[in-house]
């Protein structure tokens, strides 16, 4: 008989693959709103580096994503129907609420994870500087690349024209 093995695996699954397998979010949501609910949770993902998450800010993800399907499926299901649009629109305020306080989790708990020695010593001035540095870098590559492209069509046949243009270069053929 083998011992199950305890404790954090060699290689952590994704939380997206780890959220299909335990959530039965297919038996909640109908095709579409699955679709809307994965796409928002991957979004919301993508702000965070996936080995620093903890099981609140999963929380909080998965609630965020589903408050948004839900205020669709209220939407939806209240249109064209006046009384039921005074209802829906109560139950939407409530999620958005709820939806801004876990935001503010979210941030919050981020925002506690930055260690601030990291960034000690850096003012506004160093990182406009840094900024303006990858810009003009930016600049700098995309004016050679122009210039680049540009000798190559001054070598090719597209600039062949007549005498008499004033920027052409007349080519004595033999």
């Amino acid at each position: 008989m083998v011992a199950a093995k305890r404790g954090r695996p060699k290689k952590v699954p994704k939380f997206k693959d780890l959220l299909r397998k335990t959530i039965p979010a297919a038996d909640i949501f109908e095709p579409d709103e699955l679709l809307t609910y994965e796409a928002l949770v991957g979004i919301y993902l993508k702000d965070f580096d996936e080995s620093q998450l903890t099981a609140n800010d999963m929380d909080d993800i998965m609630s965020i994503a589903m408050n948004r399907v839900l205020e669709i499926r209220l939407l939806k299901a209240s249109k064209g129907d006046a009384t039921m649009q005074i209802d829906a629109s109560t139950a939407i305020e409530r999620l958005r609420k709820q939806t801004e306080k876990l935001k503010e989790n979210l941030a919050s708990r981020r925002k506690d994870r930055i260690d601030p020695k990291k960034y000690s010593g850096f003012s506004i001035v160093d990182m406009a500087v840094s900024f303006d540095m990858d810009k003009k870098r930016e600049i700098m590559e995309r004016a050679s690349n122009k210039l680049v492209n540009e000798d190559e069509v001054k070598k090719s046949d597209l600039l062949i024209g007549n005498r008499n243009d004033e920027d052409a270069d007349i080519i004595e053929e033999e």
